[in-house]
């Protein structure tokens, strides 16, 4: 079994999630205080999750690629991602995506049971030395919720109903893993649609976010 080495707030991290629950690929889950530098270190020599230690003992970060090592009958269609125009398409829209969505989520997610008072001191102060004070960006949250309503339009505008396919593929699980993050935030609604696409993805992926906070058991089979 392979085991996963994660955070449980982080879009990257629940891409891989969503992807192994996708697959039916048990896995043990290891939640990574946010503090702890020496685990993804001695696993990759790089303070950056998710990592997946295979069953052979390598240990392999970076989301695409592990999902890719996993998808051995390519069900995600991961051929997709050898397209560069369709890449940057959804490397672009998640970019601008993600300012709105970090602004808001991040002084939320360390409340969350994820954090201990040290981890979440570690977090915020990396955070804000790029964001801003935590404080200052919950003071301007109506802002970062208007930048979301032309985006989630767009959005909505290419869902055919998944992201300009009739079927689900990889593509879906990258703009998923990075929208699921605002349920956190507890003003923000999604349109009808989005909600209903995020849910069909959750489904197909038998995907939990809080699953390692209300289960001790550490092995995750489908």
């Amino acid at each position: 079994m392979i085991t996963l080495y994660h955070y449980v707030h982080c879009p990257f991290c629940v891409r891989v999630r969503m992807a192994l629950g996708y697959l039916k690929v048990p896995y043990s889950s290891i939640v990574v205080p946010y503090d702890d530098e020496k685990t993804p270190l001695d696993l990759c020599q790089k303070k950056m999750l998710p990592i997946v230690k295979l069953e052979e003992g390598k240990a392999q970060n970076e989301s695409l690629e592990i999902i890719e090592k996993v998808d051995e009958e390519n069900q995600l269609q991961m051929d997709l991602l050898k397209n560069d125009k369709k890449v940057k398409e959804v490397t672009d829209l998640l970019d601008r995506f993600g300012k709105p969505i970090h602004n808001l989520c991040m002084p939320y997610w360390i409340w969350t049971p994820e954090f201990d008072p040290s981890s979440r001191e570690y977090f915020q102060t990396k955070k804000e030395k790029k964001r801003g004070p935590f404080n200052e960006l919950i003071q301007n949250k109506e802002k970062f919720i208007k930048e979301l309503g032309p985006l989630m339009t767009e959005l909505l505008s290419d869902l055919k109903p998944y992201y300009k396919s009739p079927v689900m593929t990889i593509l879906d699980i990258m703009i998923a893993s990075h929208l699921w993050g605002l349920y956190v935030f507890p003003e923000y609604q999604f349109k009808n649609e989005i909600h209903a696409y995020l849910q069909d993805i959750k489904k197909q992926c038998s995907f939990d976010y809080h699953r390692d906070f209300f289960s001790d058991e550490k092995e995750v089979r489908f």
